[in-house]
């Protein structure tokens, strides 16, 4: 749903270490790709209906669109959808693991189980509307023996 030299929140199927998701970049560092997501298992079924949704939507040639974006077959859907997309990102704000990714590969992520605190400074960091520098989350993302 939205993109700068990777992603930075949408969904995905089979990426962090879960069926299917919601995920929105909390912080990252420029210089070598580093990115922290908050993510936010979901359905299958919500997954499903999104993909569905999308397959059939009009989104001005671009791929990578918010959902306000795309034009859906009816009001209906796209409310569902609006609907959807906020009660992710608002779950986002308190996940239950956060995963440090390397470049766009999720696959080579470290997740990290959040606590109380951890989800209150994620949810300030999100609530900020920027992008936080990772090297403020050294205490979080720093070497495991570090940890």
């Amino acid at each position: 749903m939205d993109y700068y030299d990777g992603p930075l929140k949408g969904f995905a199927q089979a990426a962090f270490g879960v069926d299917c998701c919601y995920f929105e970049i909390v912080a990252w560092t420029r210089w070598d790709d580093r990115r922290l997501f908050s993510v936010v298992p979901i359905e299958s079924e919500a997954f499903a209906r999104i993909a569905d949704a999308l397959a059939i939507a009009r989104g001005g040639g671009s791929p990578v669109r918010g959902l306000s974006r795309w034009r859906f077959a009816d009001r209906a859907t796209a409310a569902a959808m609006n609907a959807l997309l906020r009660r992710c990102a608002e779950q986002a704000r308190a996940p239950a693991f956060v995963c440090l990714t390397t470049g766009a590969l999720a696959d080579s992520s470290i997740r990290v189980d959040t606590d109380e605190a951890l989800r209150g400074r994620i949810g300030e960091a999100l609530s900020s509307g920027r992008i936080s520098d990772l090297r403020g989350w050294r205490d979080l993302v720093g070497p495991r023996d570090a940890r």
